[in-house]
């Protein structure tokens, strides 16, 4: 084990903490601002991430029971952040999308693992805001400093490909997203409209609804749903 970290992982946990130990009540920065706050714990998980790596690095041997179930956790933390972050992108790009809708197509690519296919983002009442055959557009920056903050190290989604390869590892991983609702499905599509029960969509607003209400209870923190109307009275 290396008795002394390369000094850039130091920094970067140094950084990591600092930035939230500046910040106070996280509760309130949580309501502020939750796009920034989950990109800055992301930060946080990450760079400790890769500390704990560098001290192991070399070791091999066991990993216990307890700490692959804290990664797990942390994997589900970070992909609920990636998923807020993804929702909060595409109303910056498309203004009034609910809905970003995809299927599973199960003749997927066996050497990638790859099934998901993006199919369109849609507004609360199911109408096709935007179907991938044009690039996503660049948000404002000047509006959105928090969403191109989040994304300065990484690259902006402008096609279906981009985002089907931030979402496809979330769902390899066993995280779980809705079904697109069946009052919406996409009836006459050659593909989409003959088998909606692989109609999948992630909820962009709280404009949007779930098929299901219940999956929240049934799959916990591993849905992944970042926004949503609350459960009918």
């Amino acid at each position: 084990m290396p008795s002394n970290p390369p000094k850039r992982l130091l920094n970067d946990v140094r950084t990591a903490l600092g930035l939230l130990d500046e910040n106070g009540s996280l509760d309130a920065y949580r309501d502020a601002s939750p796009a920034a706050l989950s990109a800055l714990q992301g930060r946080a998980v990450r760079a400790v991430r890769r500390l704990r790596d560098a001290l192991a690095e070399g070791t091999g041997g066991y990993v216990d029971p307890v700490d692959w179930r804290r990664a797990q956790k942390d994997q589900q933390d970070d992909a609920q952040g990636l998923a807020l972050l993804i929702a909060d992108t595409l109303r910056a790009q498309i203004p009034g999308a609910s809905y970003l809708v995809f299927h599973v197509n199960d003749s997927y690519d066996a050497e990638t693992g790859r099934d998901l296919e993006l199919h369109s983002i849609r507004a609360a009442d199911g109408t096709a805001l935007h179907t991938f055959h044009d690039l996503l557009p660049v948000p404002d920056a000047g509006r959105h400093r928090e969403i191109a903050y989040a994304w300065r190290d990484a690259r902006l989604p402008q096609t279906g490909q981009d985002l089907a390869a931030l979402m496809q590892p979330m769902r390899a991983a066993g995280l779980v997203f809705d079904d697109y609702p069946e009052q919406l499905h996409l009836y006459g599509h050659p593909v989409l409209g003959n088998d909606p029960e692989h109609v999948l969509c992630m909820l962009l607003s709280d404009s949007a609804h779930p098929e299901q209400w219940d999956l929240k209870d049934v799959f916990g923190h591993r849905l992944l749903r970042p926004y949503g109307t609350p459960l009918p009275a």
